[in-house]
């Protein structure tokens, strides 16, 4: 593991065999930034190696702090970002002597009493803890995954030993990729990526008696890929999906045909939670007249991977084709939607205006959200000779800027990196998130009033701000466009943040810090085009 930052031992009082009992409320809900120090601070209470901490709460949750739902009957709730479940949370809050609620809700006491766990199970065998081939026993208990071989092996080898093996990159704290090979067995479709799905036959099904499919319903797994698809493929679960996207969508798992009727959603239809639409149907079982599609993560995650979005529109498009669902937001549907009683899948951060426009353009409909695409290739001349009467480029390297008419600014307070990949050039700035006014600003001069597409670029992790500012202001310090993005995806592109209008004089757009403690900012490049 590679440190950038000063090891905080928190709540240890500098004694490694005193109770742990982590941050304070709100640190222990957002502290993303200091989630490696939580690993190492677990790994130092029970000798449970900080980076198979690290792969296992990749695996189960993204690194981020869930708070689960209960999404097939038998399955209990996962908590924080080790997704802590049942009796395993309670005997490992026991076991590191915190109160049970620190070990759902706050993030360092949620890993301790993980890593409490897994040391125990270990210990009861005499491994070589340092060894981390070793630990694929373990993991494959902590799985939670039952009466699937198949299932376990794919939760070690394709989610937990693939994390090691690829490495995990957090801004403050990293783990480089490890080839390790756990000593476990091999799944049966190792090595088998596709643009198909991998049939995996489950028994939960029964006929639609005639019906024809007009819904697809969206759900979330509450839990890892392979926990999922295991489960849904247990005939004593007596629930199914149609299809399970992994969290990057680079597999999908099919369970049930199209043409029969998967036991993923207990509700019939009722008119009145899907805005009045189409209320001949009410009384219909939903299961009978819909396709289901789960995805890996939480109701509750803060962000969804981008590949997995796109996989899972791309298999949405052609059930949308195979049986003429309209691609709308009244027959592509949310679980809680239609269940509001007692789901809220795929939950509040779900893309739904980025998730229908992908359909719509997999099928080739075009999106329906307009704006500027961001065309890749110089605009032209507007018949000025300033250089920013063509698309240019404002770099975080000042190197590479003519500092003539482009030029970035920061605080002492940003510092610069090249830890998480997916920069511009060179590298970027970067500062904790805090409640304070200082901006990296990226300058330009024009020498006319214009009209600018702007764009941002910046390398994603999980310790970015899911809530970052970019603002734009005039020479005279009046704002011409403010947005607010999310850091934590999207990274290694242009995104764009707006079509502004700044007047002649020295301009810029700056990104502020200021939005909720324990994330760090990014500041890499800004690409303006004159709009055309």
């Amino acid at each position: 593991m590679t440190r950038f930052a000063p090891l905080l031992m928190l709540g240890l009082g500098g004694c490694l065999n005193q109770p742990f009992f982590g941050e304070d409320d709100a640190a222990g809900r957002s502290g993303v930034a200091v989630l490696g120090d939580a690993f190492e601070i677990a790994e130092a209470h029970t000798g449970v190696p900080a980076e198979l901490l690290a792969a296992i709460a990749k695996a189960e949750t993204g690194l981020q702090m869930v708070v689960g739902e209960e999404e097939f009957p038998g399955q209990e709730a996962g908590f924080g970002v080790m997704a802590l479940r049942g009796s395993t949370l309670l005997e490992g809050a026991d076991l590191a002597e915190v109160p049970a609620d620190d070990a759902r809700f706050q993030m360092a006491a949620n890993v301790l009493a993980s890593a409490y766990v897994l040391g125990k199970w270990a210990d009861a065998d005499g491994i070589d803890k340092a060894d981390l081939s070793a630990w694929a026993p373990y993991v494959a208990r902590y799985s939670g995954i039952v009466d699937n071989d198949d299932a376990v092996a794919g939760y070690v080898w394709d989610e937990v030993y693939a994390a090691l093996n690829e490495g995990i990159e957090l801004e403050g704290w990293t783990v480089p990729p490890t080839l390790v090979e756990p000593a476990w067995p091999t799944p049966a479709t190792a090595g088998l990526r596709s643009a198909s799905a991998i049939w995996t036959p489950s028994p939960n099904y029964n006929s639609r008696g005639g019906s024809s499919v007009d819904f697809v319903i969206i759900h979330t797994c509450e839990g890892s890929y392979s926990g999922c698809w295991g489960w849904l493929t247990n005939p004593s679960s007596a629930v199914s999906a149609h299809y399970v996207v992994d969290d990057d969508g680079s597999e999908v798992r099919q369970l049930v045909d199209e043409s029969d009727r998967a036991w993923h959603i207990g509700a019939d239809y009722d008119c009145d939670n899907n805005d009045g639409v189409e209320c001949w149907r009410n009384g219909t079982s939903m299961n009978t007249v819909s396709v289901g599609i789960e995805h890996a993560g939480y109701a509750s995650q803060s962000t969804w991977d981008d590949g997995l979005i796109e996989r899972s529109a791309e298999l949405t498009c052609g059930i949308s084709d195979r049986h003429g669902v309209p691609i709308d937001s009244h027959h592509i549907v949310g679980h809680g939607q239609l269940q509001p009683w007692s789901r809220t899948d795929p939950g509040a951060a779900w893309p739904w205006t980025e998730y229908l426009d992908e359909v719509r353009d997999a099928c080739g409909a075009g999106s329906s959200s307009g704006g500027s695409t961001g065309s890749t290739g110089s605009t032209g001349s507007t018949g000025s000779s300033s250089p920013t009467a063509s698309r240019f480029v404002i770099e975080s390297n000042n190197a590479f800027n003519d500092t003539d008419w482009l030029e970035v600014e920061v605080s002492a307070s940003w510092w610069s990196s090249t830890n998480v990949s997916g920069y511009f050039n060179t590298g970027y700035w970067v500062a904790p998130t805090d409640s304070v006014s200082d901006p990296a600003s990226f300058w330009f001069k024009t020498d006319a009033r214009r009209c600018y597409e702007v764009q941002a670029w910046w390398s994603a992790a999980g310790d970015r701000p899911p809530e970052a500012t970019f603002m734009g202001y005039n020479e005279d310090g009046s704002e011409v466009g403010r947005v607010t993005v999310n850091q934590q995806i999207r990274g290694g592109r242009w995104n764009n943040l707006g079509l502004w209008t700044f007047d002649a004089g020295w301009n810029r757009v700056l990104l502020s810090r200021w939005t909720t403690e324990g994330y760090y900012a990014v500041a890499d490049a800004v690409r303006l085009t004159p709009c055309r």
